[in-house]
């Protein structure tokens, strides 16, 4: 971990020296994922509930969703780079060096402008729980705690899993960008606007429906109108750290199979 947080330190020094390029970055980000969020009230003008959910209830959810994937891709955003490495067989001095690939490959970079999405989270949440009739008890802070981080972790997994698979198919990481940033806006919305493989998909496949739906049940205080058991919500962290274990055992399957470039 200490050499982990010194690549990431060495990273975000860089970028820090040029002040007005970062700003301008965050900045942007900021506004993109704000456009995500005008939707949200501009379709809450024409209802008044969307699947029994109110507006002040989906922006949370929007606020959980964004604050997740933001921090997820602050932290492993060198991932990214490993269709490149495979291609170019750059992978391979990665693996000589005696330290985790997997951790060097995600300090490659760290990219402040993520912090841009992570404040469009922190906004949506501060917005809906200011509005929200039911008062913010230990248990519920703590619930909402453990949703960002799992949910972080869980799509942390699945950038993993993507990036993996090029060590196979070299553009495949596109592919599992349906699963990233398409579950982020599935998650913004209740489980119950979806139609059933949607919802397994997402909850029992890929569980970013899982670590943000039902802790928000626990928060908001409603009702599951799935029917579910009670106690799913006390599950999400066991979830998510299974997910994430075999996001981990995934990858260490591929990179065993990795047979580099050479001629």
């Amino acid at each position: 971990m200490t050499v982990y947080l010194s690549l990431i330190s060495a990273s975000v020094r860089t970028q820090l020296a040029y002040r007005r390029s970062f700003v301008l970055e965050v900045l942007g980000r900021f506004v993109i994922t704000g456009l995500e969020l005008a939707a949200v009230y501009v379709l809450f003008s024409h209802i008044d509930s969307l699947a029994g959910w109110s507006r002040h209830e989906v922006i949370y959810l929007f606020g959980i969703g964004s604050l997740s994937l933001g921090l997820s891709e602050l932290l492993t955003d060198g991932l990214k780079d490993m269709p490149e490495l495979v291609r170019t067989g750059t992978f391979d001095r990665l693996l000589v060096r005696p330290f985790s690939p997997l951790l060097q490959l995600m300090t490659r970079r760290c990219r402040l402008m993520h912090l841009g999405r992570i404040a469009q989270g922190l906004l949506a949440l501060t917005l809906a729980l200011s509005v929200t009739p039911h008062r913010l008890g230990a248990l519920e802070v703590g619930t909402l705690m453990v949703s960002v981080v799992a949910g972080a972790l869980v799509y942390g997994a699945v950038f993993v899993a993507g990036a993996a698979t090029t060590v196979f198919t070299v553009q495949s990481a596109e592919a599992f960008h349906a699963f990233t940033y398409g579950g982020l806006q599935m998650s913004q919305y209740p489980l119950t606007a979806y139609k059933t493989w949607l919802q397994v998909l997402f909850v029992a496949v890929i569980p970013v429906g899982f670590v943000s739906y039902f802790p928000a049940l626990v928060v908001l205080h409603k009702p599951d109108a799935l029917g579910l058991p009670g106690w799913l919500p006390a599950l999400t962290p066991v979830v998510a750290l299974s997910f994430a274990y075999l996001a981990l055992r995934y990858w260490r399957f591929c990179v065993a199979h990795y047979q580099s470039t050479g001629s």
